[in-house]
């Protein structure tokens, strides 16, 4: 689904942006990162290239339960975040909480060099603050390998809470209302 708002903010001297990526946004760059990283992400095609992630993100943006955001610092791409409406069901299998309704949250910083910024954060941040103002969605899940600490402390760190973990993976839940914004952020503008 493409959402129809997107968030400015501010961190130091950088401008940033986040919003649904279109098909143009997909850069060389973007796909060697998707090719080098296979380890923490699911479903990527062996032959990935430009052409099959454009079209990977039209079909997403044409889904009703899907969308995958884009973090622009000073107007590069530099990670997604992938949003999954879902019954709650399977994310929550094992676990004791009620909830009807969640979205998963998937995130990406493909460009190592940008990575250790506070960027996982902002993504885990931009992605629930977003996709919440869109469809009002209260329940958002994460789930990782319990190797990936980097993103499970992000998660964390935005006030998700570690719900489920055996040794493999960790699972995490938030209540829209227990969102922490990042305090490096500010000057934030949904438009």
């Amino acid at each position: 689904m493409e959402l129809e708002k997107l968030l400015t903010f501010e961190i130091k001297d950088k401008k940033l942006l986040f919003r649904t990526i279109v098909e143009s946004d997909v850069t060389e760059d973007y796909v060697t990162g998707l090719r080098e990283q296979a380890e923490y992400i699911e479903n990527i095609p062996n032959n990935i290239n430009i052409s099959n992630q454009k079209e990977y993100v039209n079909n997403t943006n044409f889904s009703e339960y899907n969308t995958i955001c884009g973090l622009f610092l000073d107007e590069v791409l530099v990670g997604t975040a992938g949003v999954q409406l879902s019954l709650s069901d399977s994310f929550l299998k094992n676990i004791d909480i009620q909830v009807a309704m969640l979205a998963t949250v998937g995130i990406f910083i493909f460009n190592k060099s940008y990575r250790g910024m506070g960027l996982g954060k902002i993504l885990v941040w931009a992605s629930t603050y977003l996709f919440h103002e869109c469809t009002r969605i209260e329940w958002f899940g994460a789930g990782m390998a319990k190797e990936n600490i980097p993103s499970l402390k992000s998660f964390l760190s935005c006030g998700f809470q570690k719900v489920y973990e055996d040794y493999e993976v960790c699972k995490t839940l938030l209540n829209q209302s227990n969102l922490v914004t990042p305090s490096f952020i500010h000057g934030v503008k949904l438009i």
